[in-house]
């Protein structure tokens, strides 16, 4: 079954780079360079998955965003490919609803990590076993669930508390916020358990 991912970025080489990592039978790639752009196609056009861009014209990937999640149709899981490092901009986006964060220059390893462990299959369409944490996260944010991923890879134990499937607040390994999830997102064997109900309001 192919999956199709809307790709908004205006820079024509970043879809040259992107397509050229997820080169596959099973994947289908539509290109847009504006938020504009995005957003007329998402209003007419099915995706399973969404990479956008921040810096954009006509609509920056914020509004672009904006738009997506205050539509009355349904968002796919959405994924910011950004040179953008402010960590501030980074938790609002996923605050606000975004599956995860790459930033610019992106390894090839991460790309396709994230975005097969999103749509659940291996490079070679299959389903996969071993999920990756972007795969529960996209999930999560999908069915807009509240409560708290745990997540254990042996030695170190986090938490990812959700509500109405935005992220509020990450704890991992001694970290918090970003770091501790770059950190869940580099672990292996990382083992993982979704508690509904009302999220653990982190500590001042």
């Amino acid at each position: 079954m192919t999956r199709k991912i809307l790709l908004a970025d205006d820079d024509q080489d970043i879809h040259l780079y992107i397509q050229s990592v997820l080169q596959s039978q099973w994947l289908s790639i539509k290109s847009v360079y504006t938020g504009k752009e995005a957003l007329d196609e998402f209003q007419a056009m099915s995706y399973d998955l969404i990479i956008t861009d921040l810096s954009m014209p006509e609509m920056n990937g914020l509004n672009f965003m904006k738009a997506l999640f205050q539509s009355k149709f349904a968002v796919p899981p959405v994924v910011v490919l950004s040179s953008i490092s402010d960590t501030n901009l980074i938790m609002k986006c996923l605050n606000v609803g975004v599956s995860d964060y790459i930033l610019k220059p992106a390894d090839p390893t991460r790309i396709r990590k994230t975005v097969y462990g999103i749509l659940h299959l291996d490079e070679s369409g299959k389903p996969i076993e071993n999920r990756p944490l972007s795969s529960y996260m996209g999930e999560i944010t999908m069915q807009k669930l509240t409560g708290k991923l745990l997540i254990e890879d042996g030695r170190n134990k986090g938490e990812l508390h959700y509500e109405e499937g935005k992220l509020r607040h990450v704890t991992f390994a001694g970290l918090t916020g970003l770091d501790a999830l770059e950190a869940a997102k580099s672990t292996k064997f990382l083992q993982t358990k979704f508690v509904q109900g009302e999220p653990i309001s982190p500590q001042s």
